[in-house]
């Protein structure tokens, strides 16, 4: 069940954290590398971009420096006024457009068909859980008919490479008590975790690229791409200090991670999930 309230005094509390997440260490910034990159790849040359989930903005920031007019969505207050405050720091706060505090399940306050492009990017459509299906229908209808939609989620093969920080013998044994499945069962496709698991920082649905895919496809998108996030990093948190002391290193698995982001063997390798699709044209 999706806990809206929850999910609003999480990321209101989170502060300042989302911000660096992305730049703190060497494993946030392949994923805001390999983001920025299908975003250059699909984006359309100029235009009006909803950015519904934005939490502090910066990807915001990047796309208001390419010329983009982009409005600002995210049901955290705390996010948006760290948003306004970096946006306003980075000179770039004539390109926003709005900052509104909205569920992404529910953008009644935005008219039909507003956007040339519509973003929900990290973890939002992950986090609404049963939402999922709401959300959706939302940001395809304030998108104009044939627009690109870019969405991520958080990959569900990919998270079990996330063991190795965590208790992974706890997790193994106790797996019921994280995830919501039966192991008696077989494996499904998507799977929410379970709330009050110290595991997970919130509860979120977890999604493989095949779901996700019939996800979009359901609601009458034609999905063009589906990416994914450290396909090589989320592996080896261990030996990333040592490239992170090696410019030329740490530019070659820039890189790669681009290279292999949208290779079918390796989708569900990484962490992030990100499916490229157009919405119905009518």
């Amino acid at each position: 069940m999706y806990d809206p309230a929850g999910l609003k005094s999480f990321f209101n509390g989170y502060g300042e954290n989302e911000w660096e997440r992305l730049q703190k260490n060497l494993h946030g910034r392949v994923e805001y590398e390999v983001t920025k990159h299908i975003l250059k790849k699909h984006l359309p040359p100029d235009g009006h971009i909803l950015d519904a989930g934005c939490g502090p903005g910066r990807y915001a920031i990047d796309l208001a420096r390419m010329g983009y007019r982009v409005h600002l969505v995210d049901i955290s207050e705390e996010q948006l006024r760290i948003a306004e405050e970096r946006i306003g720091e980075t000179g770039v706060l004539g390109n926003i457009s709005s900052f509104s505090c909205l569920d992404v399940c529910d953008l009644s306050e935005i008219s039909d068909a507003s956007f040339d492009a519509v973003l929900c990017l990290g973890g939002a459509l992950s986090y609404v859980r049963g939402g999922r299906h709401r959300a959706i229908s939302e940001l395809i209808r304030v998108a104009r008919p044939g627009s690109p939609l870019i969405v991520s989620v958080m990959s569900l093969l990919g998270t079990f490479h996330l063991l190795s920080p965590f208790d992974a013998k706890d997790f193994l044994v106790n797996i019921e008590d994280h995830v919501e499945w039966d192991p008696s069962t077989e494996f499904p496709d998507h799977l929410n975790t379970r709330p009050g698991s110290n595991e997970w920082h919130a509860p979120m649905t977890l999604y493989t690229s095949g779901y996700m895919r019939e996800f979009l496809e359901e609601h009458g998108c034609e999905v063009l791409e589906i990416a994914s996030t450290n396909t090589i990093t989320s592996s080896y948190w261990d030996g990333l200090e040592k490239i992170t002391s090696n410019p030329e290193a740490t530019e070659m698995l820039f890189r790669l991670e681009k290279e292999f982001c949208t290779r079918s063997g390796l989708l569900d390798m990484g962490e992030h999930l990100i499916a490229v699709a157009e919405t119905p044209r009518g």
